[in-house]
């Protein structure tokens, strides 16, 4: 009897996940640099260095609480969602800063700036995880 391999998909998963490093620290640096660039606030381009290692240590926990396995599928679903994140930290940072820049005090920002958007983010959010 002689037995050999068909199809060999750990190559392949094997790049994928080692792919997946990268890719999240290139975003989070680039999302901070955008934001430091446009907004030229160190202290705001720190947020998404923040938001996003806390969502995903959030988003494992919840994964290993389900029961699911981390594979290609699930590594790509995390990409998509640190996009979605970083997306709605940035929309949520720029409507606060409008209102510090009207001469708010940040903390009233924060509160108004939440109220203002934060319907419409988890909204954006909602249609993009059911599509």
């Amino acid at each position: 009897m002689l037995i050999d391999i068909a199809n060999d998909n750990s190559v392949f998963i094997d790049r994928s996940v080692k792919n997946v490093y990268p890719t999240i620290c290139e975003a989070v640096l680039r999302v901070a640099l955008v934001i430091f660039v446009f907004l030229r606030i160190l202290r705001a381009s720190i947020i998404p260095i923040i938001t996003i290692p806390v969502s995903l240590i959030g988003t494992f926990a919840l994964m290993a609480l389900a029961g699911f396995t981390i594979n290609t599928l699930t590594l790509l679903a995390l990409v998509l969602a640190i996009g979605l994140v970083v997306d709605d930290a940035i929309v949520m940072l720029e409507n606060i800063f409008r209102h510090i820049e009207e001469g708010m005090d940040p903390f009233s920002a924060g509160i108004k700036g939440a109220r203002e958007i934060g319907f419409a983010i988890i909204t954006m959010t909602a249609t993009l995880v059911a599509v």
